[in-house]
């Protein structure tokens, strides 16, 4: 498998459990007038909050064995705060990400530690790990605004807001059984790490998906790879003999691109699935092996037509800083706008449990219009949710082209508990 040009194994195993994410319309967190610059906000005595300045940091996996652009994250949360500052600010205060903190992998603990200790913040935003989210106990001993890509179990807290609602790794899920009806796929390949609990559990899940839809059989699975392996010969074969039609992993990007041309050498008929795999240059560099693959988008593709005004707004201050917007970018941007939402429904007055409270009362948040919705009111104590909806696109060339849903509705969605054969929704 959720891409990027370089390898990202935490990111395609937890993407593939993000079917379960939590799907929503709109905001309804009370709506508040934000001051402008000039006018001068109430008094608030919070870290990091000065009469003209509330003060963010955030960790995240800068350095990392996969060359994935984590660190993209602070340029998202950037784009977001020079919109925001454009218009005033928030309470007559510009929002500054003055902390962007590399965890090297291993180091999450101890740089969440300086966060907190060293860096005065009023909130943690842009936080992504692969591996090792153990700073995620300080941040709700804290009791800190945390913002980021949750794409690790350690996000169930009251205080974290990530960007796909729940997570639910090794759960069964409607989503790739349908889209194998819709492909008309007979026999699907699975392929995980067998040293990696988490990748294990991904390919459990989806077993576990089709014996509970049975829209096809499970024709192939291996478990005998670790990360940082590139021959799967062995494997395109077996798939071959055993018919497989539509491979899924729960591998990294470098991976997904051993087995496409391996199978393209063996001539193996089959599409890949990738969860996680959407990263236009990657995809630009390596489209010719991927066509037809099916690539799932858990925010509003840039690709949709007409774009809606959230994403509008994303795309121009994204070109206005001059960065081209990616994955990692949505999530920063949004976790920006997570932010400020809880900003306004704390009011003037806002302390770190207010920004807190206010989120956790929203049912429907859409971060600006580019998720489905998140229930917050359910989100922290729950890992289903009463309907999931997610986009997806389809590779033609080395593009994306929007597939499965409408013109205008990029998301495709499923009540819990539907039935196969019972048609979704399209948002």
């Amino acid at each position: 498998m959720r891409g990027r040009g370089g390898r990202r194994l935490l990111v395609t195993l937890v993407s593939l459990m993000m079917v379960a994410a939590a799907c929503g319309n709109e905001s309804s967190s009370p709506a508040k007038t934000v001051k402008k610059s000039g006018d001068g906000g109430a008094t608030v005595d919070q870290p990091g909050v000065t009469k003209d300045t509330i003060r963010v940091g955030g960790v995240a996996s800068i350095s990392n064995p996969l060359n994935a652009p984590y660190g993209d994250m602070f340029k998202g949360v950037e784009a977001y705060f020079a919109k925001i500052n454009s218009e005033g600010g928030i309470y007559g205060r510009n929002l500054e990400l003055v902390s962007q903190r590399d965890d090297q992998i291993a180091n999450n603990l101890k740089e969440t530690q300086g966060l907190l200790n060293e860096d005065n913040v009023f909130a943690a935003v842009g936080l992504a790990t692969i591996f090792d989210f153990s700073g995620a106990t300080e941040l709700e001993k804290a009791g800190i605004p945390s913002f980021g890509w949750n794409i690790n179990e350690d996000w169930n807290k009251p205080n974290l807001f990530g960007n796909s609602g729940a997570l639910c790794i090794g759960c069964d899920g409607i989503e790739l059984p349908w889209i194998a009806k819709q492909l008309g796929k007979k026999s699907i390949g699975i392929l995980t790490y067998g040293n990696t609990d988490n990748s294990k559990q991904c390919g459990d899940g989806i077993v576990k998906s089709f014996e509970k839809y049975p829209t096809a059989k499970v024709g192939y699975r291996s478990d005998a790879h670790g990360f940082g392996d590139t021959d799967y010969s062995v494997d395109v074969r077996q798939m071959k003999d055993a018919g497989v039609d539509l491979i899924t992993t729960c591998l990294d990007n470098n991976a997904v691109l051993a087995i496409a041309k391996e199978s393209r050498a063996q001539q193996l008929d089959a599409v890949q699935y990738l969860p996680n795999g959407y990263d236009q240059e990657f995809m630009k560099a390596n489209g010719e092996f991927f066509q037809d693959a099916i690539v799932r988008v858990p925010f509003v593709p840039f690709e949709t037509k007409p774009a809606p005004a959230g994403l509008t707004d994303y795309l121009k201050w994204m070109g206005k800083q001059g960065d081209a917007p990616n994955e990692y970018t949505t999530y920063g941007w949004m976790n920006g706008v997570m932010l400020v939402e809880g900003l306004k429904g704390a009011g003037p007055n806002f302390t770190q449990a207010k920004v807190v409270d206010a989120l956790n009362r929203m049912t429907k948040d859409t971060a600006g219009g580019l998720l489905h919705g998140i229930d917050w009111t359910k989100q922290h104590t729950r890992t289903r949710n009463p309907q999931s909806c997610t986009a997806y696109v389809k590779v033609v060339g080395s593009k994306f082209v929007p597939t499965f849903s409408p013109k205008g509705k990029p998301f495709v969605c499923f009540k819990e508990g539907q039935k196969i054969s019972t048609p979704p929704t399209f948002e």
